[in-house]
């Protein structure tokens, strides 16, 4: 009997609940309180101290190095027991935050251990079609005309034309500005980034190698020489499958993180006895 389910992520993520509320032994690592004010540090503490260092200096520990950490990471429990004991960790928003970051990559973690399917990545690819869309890209010059500057902005763009025409040097015909003279692949956003909205629908349309214009931004006046169009594309799975899966584990990740806080949650009763967030804003203001 074939275990299709095996390489189901639904069954996958079926389990990363049950998980979740397992998981504290991930992270005591077999190092728990066995009685009283005993720490116990056992085989799999000091494997996980070497392999630590290991990682961190490419070859494993020597003895008195790796006794040097057993003997570190006694005195952090010491301490951080008796911190807790003095409750040094209450109303700490910096250990508070890392707490909560601890138990959000502990969700993040289960789903990428999971490698889904090579359709499921495509099934997802599909329903976000629009998130892949290369939008179309540009390699341009421009001059720029400021028209503040000019009165008669559309006679001085006809007489730029007319000497670039001749030969002239497109460098040298404009106004100064901090836009770049010379953009290379840009894509539309990049581009409306730069020129303001929609100034790169302006482009669908002018010809390539000639300079043409002028094109209003939201600066000035601008003539355009166009080298070379990319047309917007879809591109193949195969250039973004890298893409597609960082998306999908992204979203499963916040799937996950809502099941758990849901679930988590459900323990608590939650009682917010503050005014209502209206009234605290109207006392506020008056303040």
């Amino acid at each position: 009997m074939t275990l299709h389910w095996i390489r189901d992520p639904s069954a996958h993520f079926a389990l990363i609940g049950a998980l979740l509320f397992a998981i504290n032994s991930l992270f005591q690592d077999g190092s728990q309180v066995a009685d009283g004010e005993d720490i116990v540090v056992n085989e799999a503490r000091v494997s996980h101290l070497a392999g630590i260092f290991e990682r961190g200096w490419q070859r494993p520990p020597q003895p008195e190095e790796l006794q040097g950490l057993i003997d570190d990471f006694v005195r952090e429990e010491v301490l951080y027991r008796e911190a807790v004991k003095m409750g040094l960790d209450k109303n700490d928003t910096v250990i508070r935050r890392r707490m909560r970051m601890k138990m959000e990559l502990l969700a993040r973690d289960l789903v990428n251990a999971v490698e889904p399917s090579e359709q499921v990545l495509r099934d997802y690819h599909q329903r976000n079609i629009e998130k892949y869309t290369l939008p179309a890209q540009y390699s341009f010059e421009q001059i720029f005309l400021d028209s503040d500057k000019r009165p008669q902005v559309a006679e001085d763009a006809r007489l730029v034309l007319t000497k670039l025409t001749a030969g002239g040097n497109p460098r040298k015909l404009g106004d100064n500005s901090l836009l770049q003279f010379q953009f290379d692949a840009a894509s539309t956003e990049q581009i409306d980034r730069q020129f303001g909205a929609d100034f790169s629908q302006q482009l669908l349309e002018l010809p390539e190698n000639e300079w043409t214009g002028p094109l209003t931004s939201a600066f000035g006046e601008h003539l355009v020489k166009i080298s070379t169009r990319q047309p917007q594309r879809e591109p193949d799975f195969s250039e973004i499958r890298t893409d597609v899966l960082r998306d999908w584990q992204l979203d499963e990740q916040n799937k996950i993180l809502q099941t758990q806080y849901e679930t988590l949650r459900a323990n608590y009763r939650v009682q917010i006895t503050a005014p209502p967030i209206e009234a605290h804003s109207t006392e506020v203001s008056r303040q």
